[in-house]
């Protein structure tokens, strides 16, 4: 073998040389490496701390949940972004929903700090429900109304004066309303005892003639938000949920939808310039 010529032996010392002189350089000085490093931010809070904040904890159980189920919201992206946008910007809010499904743990998760309620009417899901996520709030309730019978309650609804605001009559009045069929009068005490902010309604059944319909919800939610002003979604994917929409949430305080929902935003009547009376021609609640 030819050996090395004196260039390139020189050159290898001097490599050997310069890469000695840089790793001691670094090793007495690390400064020079900082910048390239990512900054981790300090970590000072107790442990066991981080779930703290009002919600985080509710977040991170919604947030397994969906990961571990195959069972997912019913509603589409769309439809949850709607809800999402009033709660981004209210909560932490009282938010009242009519029906538990397997979007309720999103719905509670979403309200960090505030109080979300769930009302119920079938016996058995409320049970799974409740199984499967024990944190959330809600009620089993009852049903007078038949779905067989909404387009004769909607009908008739004007001939029962404690079903319509009228200037005589004033408000028509929930709690306790037995005299209006439409009027969910015999929910918990809390339900009547708080203002809600939002109100959502996704419930009762209403896809059999014999189910409860959704129409005393949609009556009693009108009702709420004619006493404070309050925001709400709707399902109207059916005949009945629709008209029922139209008369008692009115078109007039429609201020959104997506695919299946319709968003409200309902004034109180002392905030309205113009109130109908119950033998206007026009619809009472609008």
């Amino acid at each position: 073998m030819k050996p090395p010529s004196r260039f390139v032996t020189a050159a290898g010392a001097a490599l050997l040389v310069a890469t000695t002189l840089l790793v001691a350089t670094l090793l007495r000085s690390p400064l020079p490496l900082l910048p390239l490093l990512p900054c981790l931010p300090a970590v000072t809070a107790p442990s066991g701390a981080g779930y703290e904040p009002a919600g985080l904890a509710a977040l991170a159980d919604a947030l397994v949940y969906y990961a571990t189920t195959e069972t997912v919201p019913q509603q589409s992206r769309a439809e949850i972004a709607l809800s999402l946008a009033v709660l981004r910007r209210r909560a932490p809010m009282r938010l009242l929903v009519f029906g538990l499904g397997h979007d309720s743990p999103l719905w509670h998760a979403l309200n960090p700090g505030g109080v979300t309620v769930f009302l119920e009417e079938d016996p058995e899901w409320y049970k799974v429900v409740r199984t499967q996520s024990p944190q959330l709030r809600a009620h089993l309730v009852k049903y007078r109304t038949r779905l067989d019978l909404a387009d004769l309650l909607l009908d008739t609804y004007r001939g029962f004066p404690s079903c319509v605001p009228g200037a005589e009559a004033g408000e028509p009045a929930v709690r306790g309303n037995a005299a209006c069929p439409l009027a969910l009068h015999d929910l918990p005490a809390d339900v009547y005892e708080n203002e809600w902010d939002m109100l959502m309604l996704d419930a009762p059944k209403g896809y059999f003639a014999s189910a409860p319909g959704r129409m005393a919800a949609v009556w009693t939610a009108a009702a709420m938000a004619r006493a404070r002003k309050g925001e709400g979604d709707t399902d109207v994917d059916r005949k009945v949920e629709r008209a029922y929409a139209e008369e008692f949430l009115c078109d007039g305080f429609r201020v959104g939808s997506a695919g299946r929902l319709w968003h409200y935003s309902i004034p109180p009547v002392s905030r309205r310039e113009n109130s109908t009376t119950a033998g206007g021609e026009e619809r009472p609640f609008c």
